[in-house]
């Protein structure tokens, strides 16, 4: 098996292969969870994915202007060609945001140097820089020395595009955080989960340091030791409802009616919940 959202990452076969004793736990973990079949549309491709229903009524709270956590630390994914062209025609911007080409100048790279690395190179900076002058994904920035947060998100914002437009110039694996999704090898089946208590065995991400997944720990003391504010037990939203503009546009219209319809016929969550409050994905800081 195979961590599917980390099939583009730059360190390769080292991460997004699933350690034998992880794929153990995950397929006995789907052989007995109640799931169902959809198909699901990621980058235009089709796929038959195996969906852990149930995680999508997980209370969630994805308020990253008051979590300080760096869940962007490190580039997820080597970056598409509409990212790229986003950052080059708001290079400016971008430059203001996150000083990457202040940086690079400072270690002696000119501005052609610099573009032309958005260009070609993976993560849009030369590798001998990669975790040491820029530690954070090359598309991070901090706007309050705390809140890390996504520059090529906010240029789409200042830019008036809609959900959809934002998560085309976004990695896969930067939209769906924290979901996982695991498959196998030949790609012919996804399984589609989040961390909890059940899955933690063998996801990539630890459920019980994440805020925005696991309710007691972000509106509980460790937390807040951190994140002064903290969160609040109101602001959590199931997470079909946190991201449904997420899912219907990374996963698929289906897929996102699939997921609904099962969960409000197990009671999971109410018709009445999903009135279209504004969702983070298009919040501005």
């Amino acid at each position: 098996m195979i961590y599917f959202l980390f099939l583009n990452h730059p360190k390769g076969e080292e991460l997004y292969k699933v350690p034998s004793e992880k794929e153990e736990q995950a397929r006995r973990y789907f052989s007995g969870a109640d799931t169902i079949e959809s198909k699901v549309v990621i980058r235009g491709k089709n796929y038959k994915a195996v969906i852990d229903y149930g995680v999508f009524s997980a209370m969630t709270n994805f308020d990253c202007f008051n979590c300080r956590d760096t869940c962007c630390g490190d580039a997820p994914s080597k970056f598409e060609n509409k990212t790229r062209n986003l950052i080059l025609e708001n290079i400016n911007k971008y430059n203001k945001l996150t000083k990457n080409l202040e940086i690079l100048e400072d270690m002696g790279y000119n501005r052609e140097d610099a573009e032309e690395s958005i260009r070609e190179d993976d993560l849009m900076i030369p590798e001998e820089c990669i975790g040491e002058e820029i530690d954070l994904c090359t598309c991070a920035f901090r706007p309050d020395n705390g809140t890390t947060l996504c520059a090529a998100h906010s240029i789409c914002l200042e830019k008036g595009m809609d959900a959809r437009d934002v998560l085309e110039h976004k990695p896969v694996i930067c939209s769906l955080w924290p979901v996982e999704i695991l498959a196998e090898d030949d790609l012919s089946v996804l399984y589609i989960t989040l961390p909890d208590d059940f899955t933690n065995g063998f996801t990539i991400e630890n459920y019980y340091d994440k805020a925005c997944i696991n309710m007691d720990y972000g509106t509980g003391p460790v937390f807040k030791r951190t994140n002064p504010k903290g969160f609040e037990e109101k602001d959590y939203k199931p997470l079909i409802i946190s991201y449904e503009d997420t899912i219907k546009y990374i996963l698929g219209e289906k897929c996102y009616e699939d997921i609904k319809k099962k969960i409000i016929e197990e009671e999971f969550v109410s018709e009445d919940e999903f009135y279209g409050e504004e969702q983070q994905l298009i919040k501005r800081y």
